[in-house]
């Protein structure tokens, strides 16, 4: 069966986006972010915020200066005197639970052929589960010294490597073939990236701080591509009749979804939590639901729906999915990326093709433990409902 009209045109603006690390600006430049307003990951919170973004919140409240410590921020959350947006509906995409503010600095990733809109991200903030980085919704005096240092240490650090824009698709092409999968695990992402920070930075930058911070994680990597995939699949907004999947993400309670032919409306299901393996002694039911912009790797076509790629993540999720995840992507992504040729990896997630398979995507997202204490529990992989698939394409059937 061949693609939709609509579809077509709208793969074709998705793969004709070159998405590049452009620059580092905050997030009131990128975004027009005003004060007292703070984006979250997912779709809109109808129901409210889990108490890890509410964590992350305070915490932000404080880097901002808006709050003189965490208890005042919470007070002046309830209050209602601070507004919370979907990241996604501004071009920003930010992890789990991570909230991004007007000050803070964000990676610009633009596309040189100027079809897409710019997209940004915060900075990674390393770490492992117990980490304070605030994609793990920790509230405490460390977060906000974390933050602290991504925003006044390691952006100013690592802004001049830009000179030149960085493509980014030929990064994860590669890193594909290395064994990476494009969300989970950055390893050989991470490499290249630190290789060219290291060729186009001071010879000082690799034994410093900001270099032996950036060194050391790997997961700094996810949120340049985060942004470049929202980058690249902002091309494709905007066609009409389109039921190729723009916007997707998780705020701990819904998930939800746009296509290309209804920018900017969201559809969305109850967030299950993902299923794998959790650090003891918690369980899955310590863990909020389907959190984070990242299933934009997904959105694009890799991470889960790449899994074949990596052996690391199949070892890593064995015993929680079934083989016919591999056939997922012939059956739901649109084609295969020009900009993969090593690889020959598929790109561009219909939502047609749901609906006519009956086949859902498969999505890998970090686990948070729900009431913000113990922070990340691992990793899992999450299957959304049809009903926000179904939803979506009613609504362009009847618009």
């Amino acid at each position: 069966m061949g693609l939709h009209a609509a579809d077509q045109e709208a793969l074709e603006r998705f793969f004709s986006a070159k998405p590049a690390w452009s620059g580092v600006t905050s997030a009131g430049e990128a975004a027009g972010l005003e004060s007292h307003v703070l984006l979250h990951s997912g779709p809109p919170a109808v129901s409210g915020h889990v108490t890890p973004t509410l964590n992350s919140a305070a915490v932000a409240c404080v880097f901002e200066g808006w709050a003189d410590n965490l208890s005042e921020a919470d007070a002046l959350i309830a209050s209602g005197g601070v507004q919370f947006e979907p990241a996604q509906d501004r071009n920003v995409v930010t992890p789990l639970a991570a909230v991004v503010s007007a000050s803070m600095q964000v990676l610009e990733l633009s596309d040189l052929n100027g079809l897409g809109k710019p997209a940004y991200a915060p900075f990674n903030g390393g770490g492992t589960g117990g980490a304070p980085a605030a994609r793990y919704g920790r509230k405490s005096q460390e977060a906000v010294d974390l933050l602290h240092f991504l925003n006044e240490k390691v952006a100013p650090a690592i802004v001049p490597a830009t000179v030149t824009p960085v493509v980014w698709p030929p990064i994860v092409d590669e890193a594909l073939i290395r064994g990476d999968d494009a969300h989970l695990r950055h390893l050989e992402a991470h490499k290249i990236l630190v290789d060219i920070l290291r060729n186009r930075l001071p010879a000082t930058f690799e034994l410093s701080e900001v270099g032996n911070f950036v060194a050391e994680w790997p997961i700094f990597h996810l949120n340049f591509w985060m942004a470049a995939a929202r980058c690249a699949l902002s091309a494709a907004m905007g066609v009409e009749g389109s039921a190729l999947v723009t916007a997707i993400g998780g705020n701990g309670m819904q998930f939800g979804l746009q296509v290309s032919g209804l920018p900017g409306r969201w559809f969305t299901a109850q967030a299950d939590v993902p299923r794998g393996n959790v650090r003891e002694p918690h369980t899955l039911e310590s863990c909020t639901g389907a959190y984070g912009d990242s299933a934009l790797a997904e959105g694009f076509g890799l991470g889960a729906m790449a899994l074949s790629y990596c052996p690391e993540m199949q070892l890593l999720h064995s015993g929680f999915y079934d083989d016919d995840i591999y056939a997922l992507p012939e059956k739901l992504l649109m084609g295969v990326h020009p900009d993969f040729p090593k690889s020959g990896a598929r790109a561009g997630l219909s939502a047609r093709a749901v609906i006519e398979t009956g086949n859902v995507p498969v999505v890998e997202l970090g686990l948070v433990e729900k009431n913000g204490v113990d922070g990340g529990l691992g990793a899992g992989l999450y299957r959304p409902p049809l009903a926000p698939f179904e939803a979506a394409c009613a609504a362009l059937d009847a618009s």
